[in-house]
């Protein structure tokens, strides 16, 4: 999948959310109860921390957060190589595949 297709999925998941959101908020206006919604629009920090304690996600593991500050780290040009790679993996059969034919 190209970055291309990969923003393409997020604005598409965002709209998404928005729609959610928005029925969201219509049910619970027609119940009454505001108490339990935020006021949007949400910052996404703010969306970030109402989701968390909502109990809807969590922190991120400590090792994904090692992970994360190293690609931080890496100077852009590297970056650039290493999402050029992932772009043109060579085809090959996929994960959901390989898990199918293991299980026969």
């Amino acid at each position: 999948m190209t970055t291309m297709e990969l923003e393409m999925e997020v604005a598409e998941i965002k709209t998404r959310l928005r729609r959610v959101e928005n029925a969201l908020l219509a049910q619970l206006g027609e119940q009454g109860d505001k108490s339990q919604t935020p006021d949007l629009p949400l910052s996404n920090e703010e969306l970030l921390a109402w989701m968390r304690a909502e109990g809807l996600v969590i922190d991120p593991p400590p090792d994904a957060l090692v992970h994360a500050a190293r690609w931080r780290a890496m100077p852009e040009a590297e970056k650039q190589t290493v999402l050029w790679e992932l772009d043109h993996l060579p085809p090959g059969p996929m994960a959901s595949d390989i898990i199918i034919e293991s299980r026969r």
